[in-house]
């Protein structure tokens, strides 16, 4: 924690006092201790370092005493890629910035991401964004077919499948696609076990046929059908 002098504190008794004079003792403060470095750190993927400066620019025409370190921090945090912001003073005339960026994991929809706490946020464009699984559904449940995804994807990771597309419908009813192209249907009910159900058979299956499933419905309750490419 920085050590802030005693002069700070003794003028601000002063300005209490002598309120008629309030602007020419602040003006005062702001001569004696300038802000003269602003210090941002942090992993840079997809903001810019200068625009976290920019958006506190005004802040900065304070002094390195009476700049208001919670606008500061709020404004940073308003930047789309921004996750966590943490402000601090160093004595005797830096302000440090440390951000931590959104990770991104999936998009919900064309235009959203989510975090990797299954929380959306939205910056200005997405279209440099590659490999990301697309997760829809209605409004409001971004979070349960985010935890899907979860737990679908432990259960393919020993084949080498990757989810590309997961969604849930309206009705409830789940469906998805993988990196190569199959497309599952897993209905309304137990998603998870119907999917470890066909990927007790999936290995077997996809060599027999040389990775030609194209389809597969698991929606019966005693086995399932598959469409061939």
């Amino acid at each position: 924690m920085s050590k802030v002098p005693k002069i700070f504190f003794l003028m601000l008794l002063l300005i209490g006092s002598v309120g008629a004079h309030y602007d020419d003792i602040k003006a005062g403060i702001v001569a004696s201790f300038p802000i003269r470095y602003v210090r941002v750190s942090g992993t840079f993927q997809h903001l810019d370092k200068g625009d976290v400066k920019k958006v506190i620019g005004h802040a900065l025409q304070e002094s390195f005493l009476t700049v208001d370190i919670v606008a500061i921090r709020e404004a940073v945090e308003n930047l789309p890629w921004v996750d966590t912001v943490s402000v601090a003073r160093v004595w005797p005339d830096i302000v440090d910035i440390h951000v931590a960026e959104q990770s991104a994991v999936a998009f919900w929809g064309r235009e959203k991401l989510l975090n990797d706490r299954g929380e959306i946020f939205k910056p200005a464009t997405v279209l440099a964004i590659k490999d990301l699984p697309v997760l829809m559904g209605p409004v409001g449940a971004h979070k349960r077919v985010f935890d899907l995804l979860g737990e679908l994807q432990i259960n393919v990771d020993d084949a080498g499948l990757d989810l590309a597309r997961l969604v849930i419908s309206p009705q409830n009813a789940v469906s998805a696609v993988f990196s190569n192209g199959m497309k599952v249907q897993l209905g309304r009910d137990k998603p998870t076990e119907r999917l470890q159900r066909f990927m007790g058979v999936y290995d077997r299956m996809n060599k027999k046929e040389n990775g030609a499933v194209k389809q597969v419905d698991m929606r019966y309750h005693n086995g399932f059908s598959v469409a061939w490419k």
